[in-house]
Formats: structure tokens, sequence, C-alpha cells
């Protein structure tokens, strides 16, 4: 019963989140360095720069907790394994999936009537509609 109260909800996409989060806290950093305390060199202006303060403190409070949400999220993961993989660990049907057909080897003088061909039904096509 402890164990079911203590577990933490985690969204899907916390990782995203904290990216969101830090990108949205440089945005308003950024809008404070363009206000009026900088360019005035004073923290009396501070009215003047309420709402990127605001942001800025709101953004830093969310990043932080996403980031630990984060941080405690990947603690529970085990690393991954860096076992190199043999080929009995390879499933058959990936392996089937995997597999480029042969291709077709060409010589140069098949390509050239190949291409001798085309034009020849591409001129026989183009008289056919000035006919018409």
């Amino acid at each position: 019963m402890a164990n079911e109260a203590a577990e933490i909800k985690i969204p899907a996409d916390i990782e995203y989140k904290v990216l969101g989060n830090a990108f949205g806290l440089m945005i308003a950093c950024g809008g404070l360095l363009a206000g009026t305390m900088m360019s005035e060199r004073s923290l009396g202006y501070w009215r003047e720069d309420i709402v990127p303060l605001v942001l800025a403190f709101f953004l830093a409070i969310r990043l932080m907790q996403s980031f630990v949400t984060t941080v405690t999220v990947y603690q529970g993961i085990p690393p991954r394994s860096t076992a190199p993989v043999s080929k009995e660990n390879i499933q058959r049907m990936h392996a089937t999936v995997a597999q480029l057909p042969e291709s077709m080897g060409y010589t140069p003088e098949q390509v050239v009537e190949e291409v001798a061909r085309r034009i020849e039904v591409q001129k026989a096509e183009a008289a056919k509609r000035a006919m018409k």
C-alpha cells in the first residue's frame, strides 16, 4: 500500500517538457536582456520588466521540476548492455526483411541499347500525338 502511494505518475513526453522549459527560459532571459533594467543598469526599473521576470521565474521552477522528475525516472532504468550482437540473437523474421535483393548488373552496351529503345518509343508516341 505504501509503495502504491509513493509512485510518481510520469508523462510520456517528459524529455520534451524539459527541453521546452529550457528554451522558454532562454527566451525569457533574452527578454530580460533586452529590457529596461539591463539598458539602464538599475534594478529600480523592475516594474517595466515584470513580464519577463515572471516568465523567467515560472519557467525556472517548471524546468527544475521536470528535470528532477526526468532524473528520477532515468535512475531506475538499467543501462543498456553493450554486449556484441551475435548471429544467434537475430530473429529469422528480421533477417529476411533486412536482406537486400541481388541487383542486376548491366553492361554499358545494354544500357545504351535500352536508352536508344526508350528514345525510339518516345519518338513514336510523339509522332502519334502529332498525327491526332
